[in-house]
């Protein structure tokens, strides 16, 4: 049903407060970007994770208690490389949205235009069903971008708490390595370089979070 408009009742302005949408979306393509980078980096976690593996293969029961630790390693630099690319497909959403959301505002203020124009007249009435229907779908718009920017930071903090695991894990490698006799300096350089690779992921994770507060 339209609703008659009243020249003495115009429609009510959203009194919400605004989010710089262009902005976080800039910002987003900047953290897919660093993501993007985090994703090369846990490529080469795998690669150490593998070499680990092999040299506990090599220790055999010396180095027991570090087998599950090179597969956990793995698995956690795998799901590390997964969350890049579903950080990176988000991003993209949320450029998306922007783009429309641009092109509804466009729409949105000349048909307000219009409608403050033909104020007291019967046009103003046929204009009504328009304006509602682009203020309901900018809010919807609105909606989306602020849903699609949650599941990015819920993402970004996934990752890092991979990486912290892998900073505990790391200490453990260590004493772990230490019972491993003529493969303890190559267990103990390959904990250092995972726990490096960890370092740099957690460093690029946490510019993003960053970047995308509001």
């Amino acid at each position: 049903m339209v609703l008659a408009a009243s020249p003495n009742k115009p429609l009510k302005k959203s009194k919400k407060k605004q989010v710089d949408h262009t902005a976080l979306a800039i910002s987003a393509a900047t953290v897919a970007a660093e993501l993007h980078h985090a994703e090369l980096i846990a490529k080469r976690l795998t690669i150490s994770a593998k070499n680990a593996a092999a040299i506990v293969l090599r220790a055999g029961s010396r180095a027991a208690g570090l087998s599950v630790i090179a597969n956990f390693y793995d698995e956690l630099a795998n799901k590390t490389i997964s969350l890049a690319r579903s950080i990176n497909g988000t991003a993209i959403q949320l450029s998306g949205v922007t783009v429309t959301e641009w092109r509804t505002s466009v729409a949105k203020q000349q048909i307000t235009r219009a409608y403050e124009t033909a104020e007291g007249t019967d046009h103003q009435a046929s204009l009504e069903p328009f304006m509602l229907s682009v203020n309901d779908k900018f809010d919807r718009l609105e909606s989306d971008f602020l849903e699609l920017l949650k599941h990015l930071n819920e993402k970004l903090d996934e990752v890092q708490q991979h990486m912290r695991a892998i900073d505990v894990i790391a200490v453990t490698s260590r004493l772990e390595a230490q019972r491993t006799g003529e493969f303890k300096e190559g267990l103990m350089q390959m904990a250092e370089n995972i726990q490096d690779q960890a370092n740099q992921i957690k460093s690029l994770v946490a510019n993003s979070i960053t970047l995308l507060k509001l």
